[in-house]
């Protein structure tokens, strides 16, 4: 009977694996394939035609031309130095502004801290709205200007959430109270005792920001009327509204082939978008899946 007891649930726990794999192994399939796709779109042949079905398999003869057009292109260097440098400092900031907040607001026990912890949490709630907000950037001097592409990125409520709940209930009060009894004052605490075990959380919470800002096309849209700080994804919306109308501005800005095949370009161009993006990652992966968690503990 125990012997029958094992064989059966040794087969359900097989079944189950087994079902859990399949299933991974489709949605990976299904999230995979577009981005394949337009892989493969982006190194088809122009004389292969703009509109015709691509197929699943790699050309015999890849195309890397439209690649060698867009990354040498001034405005497109330009658009992906802009998106470069406000990703990886404003992710910077956002997470080194928001641990701090986050982890001054944790201790509830220092007088004002629950006022400012209400304070940060009732923004997520309420705001001012989108014109008072244009005109407080344009009253304080920052419409128009490369600052303002990053500093509504700088303290994300629901990032500075989870982070306050990490260091208000995982982070053991032992290790702070042996730390200022070895003459550790609050910043040392912070960045050389809290920093180096909260590894996990701040790589999540970088990551979440980076990819936040990188996608970020609006800010652009609102608050900055310059060509020459146009981030990369206000190129890509622009070639995927209207290809015909960019590309021939483009043409006369600087020199570009206007009868590059639209199609085949806005493919090449989103996956340039996302090569920083998996760039990024596989550096990141490691404490993603932990730091996805460990901000979430409650108390």
């Amino acid at each position: 009977m125990r012997y029958a007891k094992m064989r059966r649930y040794r087969m359900s726990s097989v079944m189950y694996d087994t079902a859990v794999l399949l299933f991974c192994t489709v949605f990976s399939l299904i999230c995979f394939y577009p981005i394949w796709y337009v892989f493969l779109g982006s190194i088809s042949s122009p004389d292969s035609g703009a509109t015709q079905a691509i197929s699943l398999l790699p050309p015999v003869n890849p195309y890397f031309g439209y690649y060698k057009t867009i990354l040498q292109g001034a405005v497109f260097q330009r658009a992906m130095f802009v998106s470069v440098t406000t990703t990886l400092l404003g992710a910077f900031l956002s997470v080194l502004i928001t641990g701090t907040m986050a982890y001054g607001v944790s201790k509830t026990k220092i007088k004002g801290m629950r006022a400012a912890n209400f304070y940060m949490v009732v923004t997520m709630f309420f705001s001012g709205g989108l014109i008072p907000y244009f005109l407080l950037v344009k009253n304080i001097g920052l419409y128009n200007t490369y600052p303002v592409l990053i500093i509504g990125h700088l303290l994300p409520i629901w990032n500075f959430i989870l982070m306050r709940n990490y260091f208000a209930h995982a982070v053991p009060v032992e290790l702070e109270d042996a730390a200022v009894i070895d003459g550790a004052n609050d910043a040392i605490l912070f960045f050389k005792v809290i920093m180096p075990i909260s590894m996990p959380l701040f790589a999540t919470m970088f990551l979440l920001t980076a990819v936040n800002i990188w996608n970020d096309w609006f800010t652009y849209m609102i608050f900055v009327n310059r060509i020459e700080l146009q981030p990369f994804t206000v190129v890509l919306q622009k070639l995927l509204i209207d290809p015909n109308q960019y590309l021939n501005r483009l043409g006369t800005l600087v020199g570009y082939n206007t009868n590059m095949v639209p199609t085949a370009l806005k493919m090449t161009t989103i996956m340039i978008a996302l090569i920083p993006i998996f760039v990024l990652y596989p550096f990141l992966q490691k404490y993603f899946a932990k730091g996805m968690l460990i901000g979430a503990v409650k108390g």
